[in-house]
């Protein structure tokens, strides 16, 4: 009995010992709403449905790191879509999955990640990456996209380019009293063509208590090599007061071939009426040029009220105009149907994140 004492004494310490330098976390996002749309058909129909992604993106996954001495530790992530209203996950880990390792010469990782646009625009986007389904700079800036970017990049043919697979991207430390540089490529896996469906990007930020400015290019090529998807983002965030934050962003990406040009310029700013009350107002300008003429503005307004550092409940109202009732505007508007010229979304709901 005693020798069993003594042996479980030895385990627990090598176990606490252990648990001291490694950590596993599971988490996520909880994310549901009403929605109320308008103009969703050619006849203009309205539809109400329930929602996944108001405030955030709905997700789940695992992350952890273990401590390998000398200040370095091995990292990991891997990260779940999830339809809370259907309770449907989506390809296991299509968000991110990538292992690296982290220390004083910066921070490397390998697999499937985000692509430095959507890293960029999501520290200056004037609604900070909500209402995802509908934001310009989450679908049209970061390349998210399918119908529109699937044919580029290291993910070519699986989803959108703003997640790029067989990736590996570095992050360099910060310099010049806090610039951080990174860089990244996505493999195509072509034999016998290196460049076919490839990505590679460069980004720049620099981030102090009261200023973020950020900047970023991205370049990916089809699954032949030889078209050619170019884009730029850049963007502010500027703390005026501790309740007011205005921030602005530019995209911009275009396609060789065909002279494509989608731009998305965006502004937009947040005010804390309490300090659980939060309001946001964003306005985005979407143009396509080169091989036709498009155009929608959007207005965005979102309120959220936190019952607590994990628990919120929000509302918000969007309004897009598009240029014409064609294809060509409307799909830039995002939550309009061809065949008409304005549209409105309003979605009350509630979000938590574990």
């Amino acid at each position: 009995m005693k020798k069993s004492l003594i042996a479980f004494a030895v385990l627990s310490a090598f176990a606490s010992a252990a648990s001291a330098q490694s950590s596993v976390v599971l988490y996520g996002v909880i994310d549901t709403s009403a929605s109320y749309m308008t103009s969703q058909s050619t006849t203009g129909n309205k539809k109400v449905s329930m929602e996944t992604n108001g405030l955030s993106s709905s997700r789940w996954g695992f992350k952890g790191s273990e401590d390998l001495g000398g200040g370095n530790k091995a990292i990991f992530n891997l990260e779940s879509s999830l339809a809370v209203d259907t309770g449907v996950a989506g390809n296991l880990f299509d968000r991110i999955a990538y292992v690296g390792v982290e220390g004083a010469f910066g921070k490397a990782t390998a697999g499937r990640q985000t692509n430095l646009a959507y890293d960029t625009l999501s520290m200056v986007d004037p609604l900070s990456f909500a209402n995802p389904g509908t934001n310009a700079n989450v679908n049209l800036g970061s390349m998210n996209n399918a119908g529109l970017y699937t044919a580029y990049g290291s993910s070519n043919g699986v989803s959108s380019a703003a997640r790029e697979n067989n990736a590996v991207k570095y992050t360099a430390p910060a310099v010049l009293g806090g610039i951080v540089f990174s860089g990244m490529y996505g493999f195509g896996e072509k034999t016998g063509n290196a460049q076919a469906g490839s990505y590679m990007g460069a980004s720049a930020t620099y981030a102090a208590s009261d200023i973020t400015v950020v900047f970023s290019y991205n370049q990916l090529r089809d699954a032949t090599g030889a078209a050619t998807l170019r884009s730029y983002t850049g963007g502010a965030k500027f703390v005026v007061t501790p309740d007011l934050t205005f921030k602005v962003s530019y995209a911009e990406n275009e396609v060789n071939a065909t002279t494509r040009n989608i731009s998305i310029f965006g502004a937009g700013f947040d005010y804390k009426v309490s300090p659980a009350t939060t309001f946001t107002g964003a306005y985005y300008a979407n143009r396509r040029s080169g091989d036709v003429e498009g155009k929608a503005d959007t207005f965005q307004a979102l309120v959220k009220y936190s019952f607590s550092k994990r628990t919120s409940a929000y509302s918000s109202f969007s309004y897009v105009k598009a240029g014409t009732t064609a294809a060509k505007d409307t799909d830039l508007g995002l939550f309009m149907s061809a065949g008409n010229k304005t549209a409105t979304r309003t979605i009350v709901g509630i979000n938590h994140a574990f």
